[in-house]
């Protein structure tokens, strides 16, 4: 950046020629551009005054740009030394300061932020912020472009994003790229940008545990990137593979073997190739439910991509399951955070119950406890640290139940909650129940909020703008998702999305089938919906996926063992005591 005194004739752009729109948000974001506010007061006096109290200008290109010392100083640090430094600048009235390394159009863009305290950012001038904010030392303005970029990264701009980020020396940026690509390694390793890829970082991710891919896929990408260019990749291939896990590689282990021995590679370096999946795929889903019939309890496998149950006679886990069946009907599974399973609430002849059970894992039984005060259908559970919060569900078939009560897992003891809650309606067995970042959102018909167990407060929320009775609830990402759903005797596709964030209500893409009284979970970045009652009266084993990034729902080819509704569905880490008796020995015996 050169800087020089003269006296210019050059064009002079004034300062309130690029005037935003009056809004009061702070951060307003939509798909392609975003508002931000800055921290720092706005100047709009001094944006009215006459250019000749102006001490200062800025030249890009022959074009003149006029500004105050003062305000330049108090929002850029580049500025700040400039003029509080013994710069000859400090000690002259009026300075002109040629710039050579930003063009007229983003300085004036940071210019008007500095007076503003407001700036628009957009897809196509975020990189140029991003260079402009690094050279005048506007870490503000950076942290608002790495935000930005965060929601807009897709598979076809990442790999841009994460070299351009390192290119600037942006370590969080780059992290962020790189994350985003492990997450979604199947969307952006057949990219030709990939292939670009040096051969540190495909290291960095093939060696990463989270990389969220079948290994099938990593050997395609480890040979495909070696084949973009085999003169100079040809010699990573054995270190390459090596982070392989070459024994998943079913279909084409025999192939692996050809490359190993092409290399001159020893074959039996094979056997310390490992034979457990990455992390994503050491997951399962759990699904327990009441109808149409109870039945085993019925499992996902992320890595195999089916579900399985057990189905033979001479199943040495078979029994277990069956004890796994929920011990009362109607009533509600959760998993807890110390991995055992915990049930509240049931049915007898119609009425609720109060009784509530813990699974132990040692006998392999449910265990009653303590009754809860009040009797509940069906209730929604949620656990908050060492407190498990039962909320709604029906003390009979035509009567709900309006309490919320907790238990006290050290204490083991059942307490009330009061709180100040003017309209007990909202706590009715028509509601939906969801736990994000330690508040406990309650949404019911015509009302909705959050109890924050902490102050024993209650605060309203903007209502559902579509209530469907029987609908599934999950949260991913800070949002809650209510999908699905029946209105009498028509199940519905919809899906509303709560943004905790901005507090507001977003309507997203349909589902493909129209289901109410489905289970989901979301597990490795995505939801899973499966199950549930039919617009038909019939039961469903459908299952389908959501990916909030593309907004998108598909239909998976894995379906259930049996169809299901009313189901409670729980992840679980393959490392658990729970998952290896219900998982690992159905997986022993499955093949008879």
């Amino acid at each position: 950046m050169d800087i020089s005194m003269e006296t210019s004739t050059r064009e002079t752009i004034p300062l309130s020629s690029n005037r935003y729109p009056d809004d009061d948000t702070e951060i307003a974001l939509t798909s392609k551009s975003l508002k931000y506010k800055g921290k720092n007061e706005p100047y709009p006096n001094l944006m009215q005054l006459d250019e000749c109290t102006m001490d200062v200008s800025l030249v890009v290109n022959n074009q003149k740009l006029n500004a105050h010392k003062i305000v330049l100083a108090s929002n850029s640090a580049y500025f700040d030394r400039m003029f509080d430094s013994y710069f000859k600048e400090r000690f002259q009235d009026k300075i002109e300061i040629n710039i050579t390394d930003v063009s007229f159009e983003i300085l004036s863009t940071l210019v008007q932020f500095f007076y503003t305290s407001e700036i628009y950012i957009t897809e196509n001038n975020v990189q140029d912020l991003l260079i402009s904010s690094s050279i005048f030392l506007l870490d503000e303005v950076q942290t608002a472009c790495v935000n930005y970029i965060k929601k807009i990264i897709d598979a076809e701009n990442c790999i841009n994003m994460k070299d351009f980020a390192n290119t600037l020396g942006l370590n969080d940026l780059y992290s962020i790229c790189m994350t985003y690509i492990i997450n979604n390694f199947r969307l952006v390793a057949n990219s030709k940008e990939f292939m670009k890829t040096n051969y540190d970082e495909i290291m960095l991710l093939i060696k990463n545990d989270d990389l969220f891919a079948k290994e099938d896929m990593v050997y395609d990408v480890v040979m495909n990137w070696i084949k973009y260019d085999p003169a100079t990749r040809s010699k990573y291939s054995s270190e390459l593979l090596w982070y392989v896990r070459l024994p998943l590689v079913l279909n084409t282990y025999q192939g692996v073997i050809k490359v190993h021995e092409y290399q001159g590679a020893k074959i039996n370096e094979l056997s310390s190739f490992r034979m457990e999946h990455r992390r994503p795929f050491r997951k399962g889903i759990l699904v327990i439910s009441h109808y149409p019939f109870e039945s085993t309890p019925e499992w996902y496998d992320a890595a195999y991509d089916q579900w399985q149950n057990c189905i033979c006679e001479n199943c040495l886990c078979k029994t277990f399951q069956y004890r796994l069946l929920p011990p009362r009907t109607l009533c509600t599974v959760i998993l807890l955070d110390d991995g055992r399973l915990f049930a509240a609430g049931g049915s007898r002849y119609g009425t609720g119950m109060r009784s509530t059970y813990l699974f132990d894992l040692k006998t392999h039984k449910w265990i009653s406890f303590m009754d809860m005060h009040f009797e509940r259908l069906r209730p929604f559970i949620v656990q908050l640290g060492s407190y498990v919060y039962v909320i709604g569900g029906c003390t009979s078939e035509k009567q709900d139940a309006s309490a919320i009560e907790c238990f006290d897992l050290l204490k083991k003891q059942w307490f009330v909650i009061n709180c100040e809650i003017d309209l007990i309606e909202t706590f009715k067995n028509n509601n939906y129940v969801a736990c994000v970042k330690g508040l406990i959102y309650i949404i019911g018909i015509n009302e909705a909020g959050y109890y924050d167990s902490h102050n024993h407060k209650w605060k309203y929320i903007d209502p559902i703008p579509e209530f469907n009775t029987g609908s599934a609830v999950c949260t991913l990402n800070g949002n809650i998702y209510i999908i699905g759903g029946q209105r009498l005797e028509n199940c519905y596709k919809s899906v509303w999305a709560y943004c905790t964030l901005t507090e507001e209500w977003v309507s997203l893409s349909e589902l493909n089938y129209a289901r109410s009284f489905s289970g989901a979970v979301a597990m490795n970045g995505n939801i899973y919906v499966f199950g549930g009652k039919m617009m038909n009266t019939t039961y469903s084993n459908t299952f389908e996926i959501y990916d909030p990034h593309d907004n998108k729902w598909v239909i998976s080819h894995a379906y259930m063992k049996k169809d299901r509704c009313h189901i409670d569905a729980m992840v679980i880490e393959k490392n658990s005591e729970l998952f290896k008796k219900v998982f690992e020995e159905a997986t022993n015996t499955i093949i008879h």
